[in-house]
């Protein structure tokens, strides 16, 4: 048997001036997780690096022209063809106004417990798991 080959997504965690992050669901006729919610960004073509594979996605499923901060975690999505590796960064908004493409059907602006809530993708679910669903530091 053959593994499936890796394949690289970039993510990107957008706040708000308020504090809430920016989320995506996804077209109900997407191939790949119809319906649920994940952070914008996509797959790097082989010709470009990831930091510009991910200002390309976000301008493409938002609008916004970001910039891009620090790295923020990873998560893994088995799909038919691939072993998706998704890389999440953290960023911030330099310009531009919401407007989402085509790829998803809907945005919200969330803090920690309602993504706790949202039927997230597969990767996303794991990713919340692992780095934004931590307890918090018991006081002593």
């Amino acid at each position: 048997m053959t593994a499936k080959p890796f394949d690289l997504c970039v993510r990107l965690i957008l706040f708000d001036q308020h504090g809430y992050v920016l989320v995506l669901k996804r077209s109900p006729e997407s191939k790949i997780d119809p319906s649920r919610w994940e952070l914008p960004g996509g797959k790097i073509k082989t010709d470009e690096t990831f930091d510009t594979a991910l200002k390309r996605e976000i301008q493409k499923e938002t609008g916004f022209t970001v910039a891009i901060h620090t790295a923020a975690g990873t998560a893994m999505q088995e799909t038919d063809e691939f072993r998706v590796i998704n890389l999440v960064m953290i960023g911030t908004i330099l310009s531009g106004g919401l407007s989402i493409g085509k790829d998803h059907c809907e945005y919200r602006w969330v803090g920690l417990p309602e993504i706790s809530v949202l039927d997230k993708a597969d990767w996303f679910t794991e990713y919340f798991g692992m780095y934004m669903n931590a307890p918090a530091p018991q006081k002593e």
